[in-house]
């Protein structure tokens, strides 16, 4: 086999892969995140790479390829390793680095009334984060881990009393945890009886219960005081966060965070079932990549807390949307994209983390949160379990989590109706010519002078211009908006006086940083087109919530609390966003940031069986609305494609 080796600049990384390999694998193969929001297509222009020695061939003609080329670059993913070393050019546009991540709040358990303040930790230097002991992720709900030790002092063996060890144990586990149904695997049967006999009978046993049935995960000579620790993890689209817990006392340890490295594969999910149905391999690769990803933080976790090893985690609990429950799991998820969009499971079986690959003890158990439909997973009906909004008292309101899909639910107590608009990647950068996700040098706010059309700007981390990511764009269209640069449709305005105005490649387009002020050596423009996609995005949400709205036969008025959840959600600016139609124009007091709710919600069940259960009640009542069906959610669609909206009545408050 033909073998060759690529050196990647400026990391100075080298690798070997096989001739014909395209360069966007070999990147990944070296651990290099290059921006990839088409999953390789070549459509999306955004891997773009230098060649500075050796020889390559390009996969197949494109236009965009060509097009790259003449500017002296090449598509990474376009572009294949010929029968010679290579050196290759990473330009600061194209690597995936220094993501900002929502990892936790300033108190996980405070009052989901008020706004959450955020520490915004980087991949590349994130802090160590330590959480008072006294407060704990339960959120109202009693400490009863999933996992627990049970340590247990036997009758010994003697003629008098010849039951077997088995019978022996289990009956007295059945007193202590008043669970009928015990399962115990044969390779802890096997050693049983060496086991028990080690400490004259003491033994700690480690129990997972759940609805009066209980798995013995290990039993263990003499009463262990050993601290038990479980993860939680939030596998996000875009990012993945993993929890430390001390399951005995409740509270967080410590916490990590960084981008998912599926992101190779595609921005959407829909890319990755792509990639992971057609390609040779693909589900196989999509799913190590996302088992990489969790060990990668499993490794940080455990570096900031050195007293802790792998072997002292028995117990993990991971949430996410349905394509990335399929994916972590390593189920096929080819049906959720073909109609009639069927998952091949909403609820997951119980497995042990060496079935999956993960480093934790071997014989830890993972649960995974259970999804409600195809594009409604765990991390919704997570985030509907720390609402609250399942309880019977609670008042209507609506959850909605805005990131590379737009899902939300609408309800109270026994009724929940929810559904997934497919608002697209927009805000995560996706589709926009400078568009980027929150990283080093992002745009994250902006302002226009509405007498000179000039324009200020904040950076991520006060970093040199090189993109804008979500909450800039929504920032740039609602002062493109007020300043007069778009109309109501978000078309430009090119008669007005300011050269930031000008015709580009694509047709009108706004300067928003000249290119001396760059760290890309180019002008950061927003163009007519990417004013389109952002209506289309903001479009879809809108749209999503007066369907719901429309199908329970309520007003926006009935709503009390409007939870806004997620990163991307955590750093809106919601006047700007009532103002393009994004979101509701009604008081700004019923809006709340709840931040990672799939986080917090993967936390409180795995420290209570109590909320554990409710959250399977909770994924087996709510409704799916499905919004291809029928002209309702089109019809509003096409309403919302304006600024605000076509229908100004429902955006009183704001001024055109």
């Amino acid at each position: 086999m033909n073998k060759r080796f690529v050196t990647f600049l400026p990391a100075g990384v080298k690798v070997e892969v096989v001739a014909g390999t395209d360069l966007l694998t070999a990147a990944g193969k070296a651990n290099i995140e290059m921006k990839a929001p088409c999953g390789g297509d070549g459509t999306c222009g955004k891997c773009t790479v230098h060649i500075k020695s050796g020889a390559v061939k390009a996969k197949r003609d494109s236009h965009l390829a060509a097009k790259i080329a003449e500017q002296g670059f090449n598509l990474a993913c376009q572009t294949l390793v010929q029968d010679e070393d290579l050196v290759v050019e990473i330009p600061k546009t194209s690597v995936m680095s220094k993501n900002q991540v929502l990892v936790a709040d300033n108190k996980l358990n405070s009052g989901i009334s008020e706004a959450l303040s955020n520490y915004l930790l980087h991949v590349w230097q994130l802090k160590e984060l330590l959480l008072e002991k006294q407060e704990s992720p339960l959120n109202g709900y009693p400490l009863n881990p999933l996992c627990r030790c049970i340590r247990l002092t036997l009758p010994a063996a003697n003629l008098q009393d010849n039951r077997d060890d088995l019978n022996r144990l289990t009956l007295a586990l059945k007193k202590e945890t008043k669970c009928t149904d015990i399962n115990i695997s044969l390779p802890i049967i096997r050693n049983l009886g060496e086991t028990l006999r080690a400490a004259q009978f003491k033994v700690t046993v480690l129990v997972s219960e759940v609805g009066g049935k209980a798995e013995i995960i290990a039993v263990e000579p003499g009463h262990s005081q050993q601290p038990l620790y479980g993860i939680a993890v939030d596998i996000g689209t875009t990012t993945v966060v993993a929890y430390l817990l001390d399951l005995e006392k409740g509270r967080v340890v410590e916490t990590a965070g960084t981008h998912n490295r599926q992101a190779r594969f595609g921005d959407d999910v829909i890319s990755r079932i792509v990639y992971a149905v057609d390609e040779p391999d693909g589900l196989k690769t999509v799913y190590q990549s996302i088992i990489d990803t969790i060990n990668t933080l499993i490794t940080d976790l455990l570096i900031k807390q050195k007293q802790i090893k792998e072997a002292d985690i028995r117990v993990m609990m991971a949430a996410g949307n349905t394509t990335m429950a399929h994916l972590f799991l390593g189920i096929s998820p080819k049906f959720i994209r073909l109609e009639p969009y069927i998952p091949t499971a909403n609820f997951f079986p119980v497995v042990k983390a060496q079935a999956l690959g993960l480093r934790v003890n071997p014989d830890a158990l993972v649960f995974s949160y259970p999804s409600v439909a195809s594009y409604v997973g765990g991390d919704i009906v997570s985030g509907t379990l720390f609402t609250g909004m399942g309880n019977e008292d609670a008042p209507i309101s609506l959850l909605i989590d805005i990131g590379t899909n737009g899902e939300m639910v609408l309800g109270s107590g026994d009724w929940l109706v929810t559904c997934s608009c497919s608002a697209g990647p927009a805000f995560e950068g996706s589709g926009i010519t400078f568009g980027m996700r929150a990283m080093y040098g992002a745009i994250e706010r902006v302002e226009i002078d509405s007498q000179t059309y000039e324009a200020s700007y904040s950076t991520i981390n006060n970093g040199k211009p090189i993109g804008i990511c979500g909450s800039g764009l929504i920032d740039c269209l609602a002062k493109l908006r007020r300043t007069g640069i778009i109309d109501r449709a978000g078309k430009f305005q090119t008669s007005l006086p300011t050269e930031r105005i000008r015709i580009g490649d694509t047709g009108p387009e706004y300067v928003l940083v000249w290119q001396e002020e760059t760290d890309i050596d180019r002008d950061i423009v927003i163009s007519e087109a990417d004013v389109k996609n952002l209506l289309r995005a903001k479009g879809a949400v809108f749209a999503g919530i007066r369907t719901l709205l429309n199908v329970v036969g309520f007003e926006l008025e009935s709503i009390e609390n409007i939870y806004v959840a997620g990163g991307f959600g955590n750093y809106l600016n919601i006047p700007d966003a009532i103002a393009i139609g994004l979101l509701p124009d009604i008081p700004i007091e019923k809006y709340k940031y709840v931040g990672n709710t799939s986080a917090k919600g993967a936390c409180m069940a795995l420290l209570s069986q109590e909320a554990w259960l409710e959250a399977n009640s909770l994924a087996g009542k709510m409704t799916y609305i499905e919004l291809s069906v029928g002209n309702l959610f089109m019809d509003e669609f096409v309403s919302s494609l304006f600024i605000p909206h076509t229908d100004l009545t429902l955006f009183p408050n704001i001024s055109l």
